[in-house]
């Protein structure tokens, strides 16, 4: 067709059917999957579901407004990622459409018709013997290698027809399906379904989970962390595993126990709980607090306001238990916010352990005493309603290549021509939509089997 032609069939479109053909594009696939895999590149690359800070501090603040506002940051989830999906599902609901009627015409040819169109053969030779003799000996062998024989007569002779993988040529609608449910799967999580996160100390009970973007939601049941343990490698520090004993309840009542492990999650009601991180959590300090000379022990908890003796307030803001400051400190540190009346302004004061050389500021002081620190496990939960349709799609898509890459709608065709000297002239020729060399086999066993039964007879 020439290009002048081209033009004119395109100015005579309508506008439905250009947007039609446009999705209709294998053109517009293979753009679509680029756009896919690079997205898939700088999710991968770049730390998703960060707080903002994170981007900002470690790719400046041009770069890191630029992440937040295309929503690098969460690209997965980002509206501009749905829109791309959406895109490729219809692109592929188009081309099946397309291209559908073609493969059904093809497979419901009708076989008599298929007979009189024999193909140019790839196998000649003779056999001894008649029409009649040899008729339906080759039907029977064609059957066998092939499916149903169907005959067509002609003048001088019989062509036998036989056909079979044609529903293979459904394989590739059966691909285009598994993608789609695997998108339907995606679009149910990513629309219903939730990530977060939740660290509990042992023996504590948690109902709520801290969501990846941010806020609380509940379970509708609790989770108890009975016991936290981790076992090192022989002769070091390097932790070989570390697990959680958790008990689910409901209403109060124990409803299962489970464990976790590292690449073992536990499962219930449709949410998945993964082992992720575990460390240490200071519960309370007890300090030495002195002001005005006068020293009084006093204990406190992080984040938490508490009076002290003689009026005043502090909290724990932040604990470590093991810090090293070279030859001047080695122990633990506490830093303390205090506020000496309600007017007042708060201030951070540094707190070390009791007897240590370390200067303070101010006119108060504490020293660290003694502190209560317990284990907690930190726990990754999943609820992905859409999973399912994820594996169903995934299964689909498996045997979906299967059928596409090593099955063919093949054909075969044998005329057979008596040739008035008591020989038979035995024509094969074949055709296929894929895979020439399963077929170029094919039709080798049948010649070859054709004529070890000759050679059978002379013998």
């Amino acid at each position: 067709m020439s290009t002048s032609r081209q033009s004119q069939e395109r100015a005579g479109e309508s506008f439905g059917d250009r947007i039609w053909n446009l999705f209709a594009s294998v053109k517009l696939s293979f753009a679509l999957l680029l756009v896919l895999a690079a997205v898939s590149i700088v999710g991968t690359l770049l730390p998703q579901k960060e707080p903002a800070q994170v981007y900002l501090r470690e790719f400046g603040s041009f770069w890191g407004k630029l992440i937040l506002g295309l929503r690098l940051d969460d690209a997965y989830h980002a509206p501009w990622f749905l829109v791309i999906l959406g895109l490729l599902a219809a692109n592929l609901v188009i081309c099946s459409l397309n291209r559908l009627p073609v493969s059904l015409k093809a497979m419901r040819r009708d076989p008599a018709r298929e007979a009189e169109r024999m193909r140019r053969p790839e196998h000649r030779f003779t056999l001894a013997g008649g029409l009649d003799e040899w008729l339906g000996r080759v039907e029977e062998v064609l059957r066998r290698r092939v499916g149903a024989v169907h005959r067509a007569e002609i003048d001088d002779g019989v062509v036998l027809f036989a056909q079979r993988g044609a529903w293979s040529r459904l394989a590739v609608y059966l691909v285009h399906a598994s993608v789609l449910i695997i998108f339907a799967g995606a679009m149910v999580g990513n629309f219903f379904g939730f990530s977060g996160y939740l660290n509990l100390d042992q023996g504590a009970v948690a109902e709520a989970i801290e969501l990846d973007g941010g806020g609380h939601r509940p379970l509708g049941f609790a989770v108890r962390l009975d016991k936290f343990s981790i076992t090192y490698y022989p002769g070091s520090r390097m932790p070989s595993e570390y697990r959680s004993e958790v008990t689910f309840l409901k209403q109060g009542r124990e409803v299962k126990k489970a464990v976790l492990r590292v690449n073992h999650p536990a499962e219930f009601e449709g949410i998945d709980f993964y082992q992720s991180s575990y460390g240490q959590r200071v519960r309370s300090v007890v300090f030495a607090f002195t002001r005005g000379g006068e020293s009084r022990r006093v204990e406190l908890v992080p984040h938490r306001w508490r009076e002290l003796p003689g009026g005043g307030r502090a909290g724990i803001m932040d604990y470590r238990d093991e810090v090293h400051m070279g030859r001047m400190y080695s122990g633990p540190l506490a830093r303390v916010a205090y506020q000496e009346s309600k007017e007042a302004r708060p201030v951070v004061l540094t707190a070390f352990k009791r007897g240590s050389r370390m200067p303070v500021r101010g006119k108060v002081k504490f020293e660290i005493l003694e502190a209560v620190v317990v284990p907690y496990s930190g726990l990754q939960v999943k609820y992905d309603p859409g999973v399912w349709l994820v594996w169903v799609g995934c299964s689909l898509m498996v045997l979906g290549f299967i059928l596409t890459f090593y099955f063919s709608h093949q054909k075969v065709w044998v005329r057979l021509r008596p040739t008035g000297e008591g020989r038979l002239r035995v024509e094969i020729a074949g055709g296929t939509n894929k895979n020439r060399g399963v077929l170029a086999r094919l039709l080798e066993r049948l010649a070859a089997e054709l004529k070890e039964s000759a050679a059978r007879d002379r013998a």
